[in-house]
């Protein structure tokens, strides 16, 4: 990774930089905001997801007339400002890892 960035370059944030050319980095390195297990375990596998959805918010601005500039567009602010456990609670239960009939047995209907 050392040929992809020159550390030596004066740049004023060279971390955030780094964050910006390797965004699956930026994206794990909020694993702790993920929540439960489960949480953790959904949003693990969930990354190209997330960063579409970044994408699509530049693209948006781009619509409007607006140039996507400066540190406030990075895909690390963005991941800042993603609310992890509304998303989470928002999905089914089923894409949670829920499954309420493991709890709620069958039951059978008698007719006499």
């Amino acid at each position: 990774m050392a040929n992809q960035y020159d550390w030596g370059n004066g740049s004023e944030n060279p971390f955030g930089e780094f964050l910006e050319l390797n965004p699956a980095a930026a994206y794990h390195s909020y694993s702790s905001e993920w929540g439960s297990p489960m949480g953790q375990r959904h949003y693990q596998n969930q990354f190209q997801d997330v960063y579409n959805q970044y994408l699509g918010s530049l693209g948006g601005l781009l619509r409007q007339g607006i140039m996507p500039s400066g540190s406030e567009n990075t895909f690390a602010n963005y991941l800042g400002d993603y609310d992890w456990s509304e998303r989470y609670t928002s999905l089914p239960p089923q894409m949670r890892g829920e499954f309420s009939a493991q709890f709620n047995p069958r039951t059978r209907q008698i007719y006499f």
